[in-house]
């Protein structure tokens, strides 16, 4: 079987063009606000004193709607999250101590754009209808409680500034980079989170303290605290099941900057809002965050190249970030309602196409021009027919133009068995023993993408192919929603301007792109098992095996953060303790001929030097 047609069944995102071409005729988009009682909450200190923001093209208004904009992510009531203590303390779980252990980035608090001093990418979020807040209620938080509280209309939610916005420390300078890879552990937050909230069910003086910040002011007493540990004991039952359906059974922790986000965002849609368990499937193949600047440019996005379509790609991941989605209901007007908001979602797809990658400079140490332009040449004679350059022009490798005139940056995929790195996230999404029950949503599968009608009435279907489906229908629902009716301009501009018969070229890849400001996006490889550049570029058989994560320290001489116990720090291995390889870990592959290997003057393969390999680093840092 040609690959164009295994991937024609398990592509997921491009076919949405289709549905936004044909689509919608009428409705509206509303902007968020929100009715609930204001929480009392402690001072939040401001943080970011010393903190250099790159040059990146974004004004401060643009950075702060990146850190800021709902996209319609419900995680935990937002009161909740104001008052929740840590654990084993008195201190709030949002303190920004707290805060920067997990790996996110506090921010100050600001009137009007962040007035309880959220951290980067936490964001608050309400519902406007108020049969989706009564389906989240019976969802996560018991509707048997004998208090007064009524469902909670706003909600603590993440957009995507919170796993793509990073920083470096280097000297007394810590540099922001904005679309750069969040050194975050995202598992560890909704662990911690979830111990903190059960130890406040069980320490009576700590759920009072909880109660009394919660409820409205005057309203306080025991029997509401009773309701409001009621409701906590059913958030923390939902709370442990997506903890357990996502790494129950994973042995080989994430540690900081690495997570199978397409796992948990398949395992919610197929398993969580379908209300099948046994679809479910551990997320096992954890990559490290992609950098986002040029993606809106990009022809294919993901690190296997399966997404295009930038608002269906957008849906789906808010889909798998908390977006309260109703799949499964006999109420046939409900099914598709998201608390995805696409308004949102295009907005900060707008900001992606400004952000620049952030360029070498102070207070960084200059760059070798000697070394640097040694460096392209090897560039030049090795890596450019994967990691395309900019011209003089400034123009990078482009696409043909498709059929309505539209050219991407062009990107290289390179197979499985030519890249030779971990292929467990890209055999993951292929792999057909994964294929689940679509359930209540097998009416809604496209022969399209099941490859043929009978496909769609097969016990057990691939996993992308009913993500594809539910974005279609929530894309769609909301689309007709929209008064007046989008252009067809207006349209095309939704969906990046991909068209339905834009297939991804091969999955079973990884996708290599451009590589400027790569120097800020370390750890390297799609799974984050290489600490810094020089690593990248050494046979296999003489990189680390291991090396410490969570550092923020950089290392300008092999660019990097520098593997250290201080501060926050995971072990990543990639052996295990018996010497196996750690399937989702391996370091290996991107070795040999143009990948580790140069062409020697005599015409025979050889490794590079290490004065090319310093060399290439140099030359790096210019792009």
């Amino acid at each position: 079987m040609k690959n164009s047609d295994k991937n024609k069944g398990l592509f997921i995102f491009p076919a949405i063009a289709m549905l936004l071409l044909n689509g919608c005729d009428t409705g509206t988009n509303t902007s968020s606000s929100t009715n609930e009682k204001p929480v009392i909450a402690e001072p939040v200190k401001s943080q970011t004193t010393d903190v250099v923001t790159l040059e990146q093209g974004w004004d401060n208004d643009e950075t702060l709607d990146f850190y800021n904009t709902s996209q319609g992510s419900h995680l935990l009531p937002y009161s909740w999250f104001l008052a929740l203590e840590q654990a084993d303390n008195s201190d709030l779980f949002r303190d920004d101590k707290n805060i920067s252990y997990l790996g996110y980035i506090p921010q100050a608090s600001m009137p009007g754009r962040n007035p309880d001093g959220l951290p980067i990418g936490f964001v608050k979020d309400d519902i406007q209808e108020p049969f989706l807040t009564s389906a989240l209620s019976v969802k996560r938080l018991s509707s048997d409680t004998q208090g007064n509280q009524m469902g909670y209309n706003v909600w603590l939610g993440l957009n995507c500034a919170a796993c793509h916005t990073s920083e470096i420390n280097y000297g007394d300078k810590t540099l922001r980079i904005n679309g750069g890879p969040a050194q975050s552990d995202f598992p560890a937050f909704m662990h911690n989170m979830y111990q903190a909230l059960a130890v406040t069910i069980n320490d009576d003086a700590k759920l009072t303290r909880f109660a009394k910040k919660v409820l409205p002011e005057g309203g306080y007493n025991d029997i509401e605290k009773q309701a409001l540990k009621t409701q906590l004991v059913a958030y923390n039952v939902w709370l442990k099941e997506y903890i357990d359906i996502n790494y129950g059974v994973v042995t080989t922790p994430y540690g900081y900057g690495r997570l199978d986000a397409f796992g948990a965002i398949l395992n919610r849609v197929t398993s969580s809002l379908l209300d099948i368990p046994g679809n479910a499937t551990p997320a096992n193949a954890p990559v490290s965050y992609p950098f986002l600047w040029n993606t809106s440019q990009l022809d294919w996005v993901q690190w296997n190249g399966s997404a295009g379509n930038h608002i269906a790609r957008n849906v789906g991941e808010v889909a798998g970030v908390f977006a309260h989605t109703i799949l499964k209901t006999d109420n046939e007007d409900e099914r598709f309602y998201s608390s995805a908001k696409i308004v949102n979602l295009d907005h900060l797809e707008q900001l992606m196409s400004k952000l620049d990658s952030p360029r070498w400079g102070d207070p960084l140490p200059a760059i070798d021009q000697d070394k640097a332009a040694k460096g392209k040449s090897l560039f030049a004679k090795n890596c450019v027919s994967c990691h395309g350059i900019r011209d003089d022009n400034g123009q990078f490798p482009m696409t043909q133009p498709n059929k309505v005139g539209k050219q991407f940056i062009q990107t290289h995929m390179t197979g499985l068995a030519e890249i030779g790195t971990d292929p467990l996230m890209a055999m993951n999404f292929v792999n057909p023993d994964l294929n689940v029950d679509p359930g209540q949503m097998r009416p809604f599968l496209d022969k399209e993408d099941c490859q043929d009608k009978k496909a769609c009435s097969d016990p057990k279907v691939p996993r992308g192919v009913i993500l594809t489906a539910a974005v279609k229908n929530i894309i769609g629902k909301q689309l007709a929603a929209f008064q007046p009716p989008l252009d067809q301009q207006q349209i095309l501009a939704l969906s990046g301007y991909h068209l339905p018969d834009e297939t991804p070229p091969n999955l079973m890849a990884y996708k290599a792109r451009p590589l400027n400001g790569i120097w800020a996006t370390a750890p390297y490889m799609h799974n984050g098992s290489m600490a810094n550049l020089y690593q990248t570029l050494l046979p296999e058989t003489e990189r680390e095996t291991s090396y410490y994560v969570g550092s923020k320290k950089f290392d300008p001489i092999k660019v990097g953060f520098e593997s250290s116990q201080e501060g926050n720090h995971f072990l990543f291995k990639t052996l295990d303790d018996n010497g196996a390889p750690i399937p989702g870990n391996s370091n290996k592959g991107h070795a040999g001929n143009s990948f580790t290997k140069t062409l020697g003057e005599e015409g025979q393969w050889r490794d590079f030097t290490d004065d090319e390999r310093y060399q290439l680093i140099e030359y790096m840092k210019t792009l």
